[in-house]
Parts: structure tokens; C-alpha cells; sequence
């Protein structure tokens, strides 16, 4: 072989690895995820536990930069934000994201999963997700579910006395969550429903806005609601539905193998964020006294009984009797 043949090859091989360098740096991403709850609160745990799986499984291809306790904006400014290309993940309560997807409605009414265990069933069940998958498919938003979580089983907390029945919640002006369907279960339960952000809930108790909110004992501690509502009842009234949304076009524009490792890193994280916000939120519970909270059970038959026929009438009025139906397939 020749000096000049030599040469060829020299310069093939680094015009050659050029290329490669330039293909692995184009591979590269850093995403950024918004949630706004504090760094002790389950939320965190989970998003840092997808953002570490998925840069595992893309072998240090992809970097989930997490950005917490609303730094970002609301639940409802960041997932606008993904929709605009502006932000790559956010999480969101479907509530929450009920503007964006109507049909999410159906997961505000109250007592549709029986217990923990049920929820899991749920969370983990190919079926139950996908039909999540076909409400935003069917409106197209703009963002997709890269993962199913929870912030946990949410209770009822006031600054007035304790709940112990439907009695107990005639007048009370409510804190809820921004969609219509979560007005209408808490006003059929004889409370004044106020729809205001996350965010507001100290100072609105403060100010007398709003005397009683609901949320897991982890986002009621620590958020520090203690503070202006000392009265914890355990109306475990609904176990929330969150999502890890991402951007749909973002997403779609990765390569199929780091699409797969998002989706699969997803997965793991469902499991790992109900699991983690169980266990953090019994611990709370068990500690509420050290923080000057009256703890205290509810007869909920009840309040079952109450919501029960909006569970039927808002699947019908949103066209989603199938999740309703899985829902109630999985509770045994």
C-alpha cells in the first residue's frame, strides 16, 4: 500500500469518526421537568427517580433536569408551556389538566378506587393507561403521558374543627382543584366550592378566601397548611391521578430506542411513585401530632353514597364509561 493510499485511508477514518462524534453529539439532550411541589414531597422523589432512569437507559444520551416547588409556574402555566415547545415535561393532576383534556373529569370524582391496593391495580394496568392515552389522543394538546403517578390519597383539612360526616361540610368554602367536575362533587357535598391555585391555599386560608381544602397528607405538611389549618380529616376521598407529560413533538423527534427508554423509564417510575407516596404519606400521618394536627377518621359511607351517582353521570356526559368500567373491574 502506497504513502498516498495510506494517507486516503488516514483521512477516511477521521472524517469517519468526525461523523460519529457529530452523530452521538446531535443524540444529545437535556429536558427539562417542572412539577411544583417542595423537595421532600413525593413528586420530587419520583420525577428524580425517572429523571435518573431515563438517563440509564439512554446510557448518558438524555439529562432530565428537574425543577421543583413551582419555580416553573402552576400545574396549568407549565403544562401550557409544554404544549408551547417551552418546556419539555411537566406534572400535572388530571384535574389540573381537565382544561387541556376534558375527559379527564371522570378521575375527579370522588371514591372511584376503593383502597391502595385497588389504585395500584390501576396505575399498573395496561388497559386503564391506554385509555388515558386515547383522551389525549382524541383533543391531540400537544403533549403525550410518559408516565402515570399519584400524590397520594387526599384528605380534607380545615381551619375551623374536625370532619366527621356530611353534616360537618355544609358551607365551608372549599379550595379545589381547577376543573368543573371537582366543583361539582364538592357542592354536591354541601360545600362552596373555590377553585383557586395550589399556590394560594396558605394565604386564601389565611385571609378567610377559603376555610377547608383537600390534598395528601404530604402536600398538607409539607407546604406547611398545618399552619393555618390545623384540622387533618381522613376522608381519603380520592386517590389523584398525576402524569409526567412531555412535549408530543419533542418527544416524537427523538430516536425510536430513546423513546422506548422514556417510555420504559415511565413505567418504573409508576410503580416506584405510588409505592413512595404511600409510604411517606402513612409516616406523615403517623407523625401529624409533632406538628400540632388533630387527626381524626370520618365515617365516609356517607360521602360514598353521595358521589356515587356522579360517577355514572359525569362517564356519560364526558363519553367515558370504558376507564369507569376498568376502574370497577379491577377493584377484586
Amino acid at each position: 500500500m502506497n504513502t498516498r493510499s495510506i494517507t486516503r485511508m488516514g483521512a477516511s477514518v477521521l472524517l469517519a469518526a468526525g461523523m460519529f462524534s457529530a452523530a452521538t453529539a446531535a443524540q444529545a439532550e437535556t429536558l427539562r421537568l417542572g412539577h411544583d411541589q417542595v423537595t421532600k414531597h413525593t413528586y420530587h422523589a419520583t420525577t428524580n427517580f425517572f429523571a435518573d432512569k431515563v438517563n440509564e437507559l439512554t446510557d448518558g444520551e438524555i439529562t432530565v433536569n428537574v425543577f421543583p416547588s413551582g419555580t416553573l409556574g402552576t400545574e396549568t402555566s407549565m403544562l401550557q408551556e409544554v404544549v408551547d415547545g417551552n418546556l419539555d415535561m411537566s406534572v400535572s393532576t388530571t384535574a389540573n389538566a381537565s382544561s387541556f383534556v376534558p375527559a379527564f373529569g371522570i378521575l375527579s370524582v370522588s371514591y372511584l378506587f376503593e383502597d391502595a391496593d385497588h389504585f395500584r391495580r390501576a396505575v399498573a394496568d395496561d388497559t386503564f393507561n391506554s385509555l388515558i392515552d386515547e383522551m389525549i389522543a382524541n383533543v391531540d394538546p400537544g403533549f403525550i403521558r410518559v408516565a402515570t403517578i399519584t400524590s397520594g390519597a387526599r384528605s380534607m383539612y380545615n381551619s375551623q374543627g374536625p370532619v366527621t360526616g356530611l353534616d360537618d361540610l355544609k358551607g365551608k368554602k372549599m379550595r379545589v382543584m381547577a376543573s368543573p367536575v371537582e366543583s361539582q362533587v364538592w357542592g354536591s357535598l354541601g360545600t362552596l366550592p373555590v377553585a383557586i391555585p395550589f399556590g394560594d391555599v396558605y394565604t386564601g386560608m389565611q385571609t378567610g378566601l377559603i376555610g377547608a381544602a383537600e390534598n395528601s397528607p404530604g402536600s398538607y405538611i409539607l407546604n406547611k397548611h398545618n399552619e393555618v389549618a390545623p384540622y387533618f380529616s381522613l376522608t381519603n376521598h380520592q386517590w389523584p391521578i398525576s402524569l409526567i407529560m412531555m412535549n408530543k413533538e419533542k418527544f416524537e423527534a427523538l430516536p425510536q430506542e430513546q423513546q422506548d427508554a422514556i417510555l420504559e423509564a415511565g413505567r418504573e417510575a409508576s410503580v416506584f411513585g405510588v409505592d413512595n407516596a404511600i409510604e411517606s404519606d402513612n409516616a406523615l400521618i403517623e407523625e401529624m401530632a409533632d406538628y400540632g394536627v388533630k387527626v381524626n377518621e370520618v365515617e365516609t359511607a356517607p360521602l360514598v353514597e353521595a358521589v356515587a351517582p356522579l360517577q355514572d353521570e359525569t362517564a356519560k356526559n364526558l363519553g367515558t364509561e370504558d376507564i369507569l368500567a376498568r376502574i370497577r373491574e379491577l377493584k377484586n
